[in-house]
């Protein structure tokens, strides 16, 4: 799936035929199974529990601003082009946290980016720590020195999690689809 890539996509849980440009279901919130292969994915914090991605646009448009390390921005693509001027998001880069802030109410809600490259999230591991056994519990494939392999092949483990290894790319895929360490179901919170 690209950024450019608008066509309509059904749900695999609840068959709602939703817009092409959304990631999640309109209807039940259920992400949309092809937003693993995007290298980057933003996503706002609905309540404790539940994360929902923005949509192709509005993720775009917040990856641009992170990339220029700007300090605020007032979103205007996608969903917030029918709002315009209702929402700022605000980086803190120092502290890792960002929030969308609602200019008319005041209120806050969480933002995070899930990007491949990101290794807050996806911790690097040297090989020495990774006994010659094992293995990506994702695609089953061996670890190799990192310095012989590509940055999506490196080792990695998650936040919460102990002994739990894998391929960069392969566990960046399940977190974005699935907010939990794919061996043991911790909860990630970052």
């Amino acid at each position: 799936m690209s950024t450019t890539d608008r066509a309509n996509w059904s749900c695999e849980r609840c068959t709602y035929v939703n817009e092409g440009i959304d990631l999640t279901c309109a209807m039940c919130f259920l992400t949309r199974t092809d937003a693993k292969d995007l290298p980057v994915q933003w996503e706002w914090r609905a309540n404790p529990d539940q994360w929902i991605p923005y949509d192709l646009a509005s993720s775009s448009e917040l990856e641009d601003s992170y990339q220029r390390k700007k300090a605020v921005i007032v979103p205007k693509q996608g969903y917030f082009a029918t709002i315009a001027d209702r929402y700022e998001v605000r980086f803190n880069y120092s502290t890792g946290r960002f929030q969308q802030y609602n200019l008319s109410s005041g209120g806050t809600r969480r933002v995070r980016r899930i990007g491949n490259d990101d290794n807050s999230i996806l911790q690097p591991v040297a090989i020495e720590q990774v006994s010659s056994e094992d293995s990506c519990i994702i695609c089953l494939d061996n670890f190799q020195d990192s310095s012989s392999v590509s940055p999506d092949q490196q080792v990695v483990k998650l936040p919460p999690c102990r002994g739990h290894y894998f391929h960069r790319s392969c566990v960046a895929a399940a977190i974005k689809l699935k907010d939990e360490c794919p061996m043991c179901k911790k909860k990630l919170d970052y």
